[in-house]
């Protein structure tokens, strides 16, 4: 997979089939746009191309209405998924305000028809592009006999009835509704970061933790809560259980933390090391216990049910 992170070496190509799109969740519709974009491409020989924005347009649009807004993924993590299908060429645009304000006609012209002349182009039901969102599958349905394309518009994919979204995917995470989540994501969410040293309460009481910093900044982190995760660090993956809160048993008003205590007899060395969680189903809300005591056993019943999971 080729990828191209900048204006002005982008590649010319004769033919081509082509996406374009934030994929700001990589979610299920997400990925249904992918695999049509490459079966297309592979049925008529062509290369498959995916246009994609970094960052994501509405923060830098709406930056200061989006203070509680964060991603569910990095364009590191974008990228993986455009490898896993395939992707013959990437174009990561470095989206700024100056970029935001050409035209989506001036965007097709010079940008989509200049470089990709694509045979076919395939969007979303509700993705718009180009200055004051002007660009959309309408737009394209106008615009495809003047430059000879055909294009496709993908329906929303549904779960339970109601189309799957960014916002949708969001909200499940903020609720503690991770097995949906992840159903509508098509894969399990997760968070990859750097271990710090912490205060080491977890090892007094039998039940060591190693605490994360999340290695993206502004990536959502899933509402507080113990929840059973999957670990992977230096190559090898354990079963977890990790906790998102505030440790009230040992802490009054304290700080917001990630932890995980990874189950296993090695001895691991985690310090400063990049581990990836990815979570599998919430095991129940954090809570307050009198005795540190009484905290372990909840533990074990706790580590009981991330084995059997």
């Amino acid at each position: 997979m080729d990828i191209c992170k900048s204006l002005n070496s982008i590649k010319h190509f004769e033919k081509s089939v082509l996406t374009i799109g934030s994929f700001d969740g990589m979610h299920c519709g997400h990925l249904e746009i992918i695999r049509d974009l490459q079966m297309i491409a592979k049925k008529n020989f062509l290369p498959s191309i995916v246009i994609t924005f970094d960052p994501h347009p509405k923060f830098v649009l709406q930056k200061y209405e989006l203070t509680n807004r964060n991603v569910l993924i990095g364009t590191d993590k974008k990228l993986y998924f455009f490898k896993e299908h395939s992707v013959d060429y990437v174009w990561v645009i470095p989206f700024d305000k100056d970029f935001a304000q050409i035209s989506a006609e001036d965007f097709l012209k010079r940008y989509i028809i200049k470089y990709f002349n694509p045979e076919d182009i395939i969007v979303g039901y509700d993705h718009h592009f180009g200055f004051e969102r002007q660009g959309d599958s309408e737009f394209l349905n106008e615009q495809k006999t003047s430059y000879g394309y055909e294009l496709h518009v993908k329906d929303p994919i549904k779960a339970n009835n109601i189309p799957i979204s960014s916002t949708r995917i969001r909200n499940y995470l903020s609720q503690n509704n991770i097995e949906t989540a992840n159903e509508c994501l098509g894969w399990k969410y997760e968070i990859t970061g750097i271990v710090m040293k912490g205060r080491g309460i977890g090892r007094k009481i039998k039940f060591p933790t190693a605490n994360i910093i999340p290695e993206i900044e502004n990536q959502l982190i899933p509402a507080q809560g113990v929840y059973c995760v999957e670990v992977f660090v230096d190559g090898y993956s354990y079963t977890g259980m990790c906790n998102i809160g505030t440790r009230p048993t040992f802490h009054i008003n304290g700080d917001k933390t990630i932890e995980v205590h990874i189950i296993t007899d090695r001895e691991l060395y985690l310090y400063d090391k990049s581990i990836k969680m990815k979570f599998k189903q919430f095991i129940r809300k954090e809570q307050k216990y009198d005795r540190a005591e009484d905290l372990a056993n909840q533990l074990q019943l706790d580590r009981q049910e991330c084995l059997s999971i």
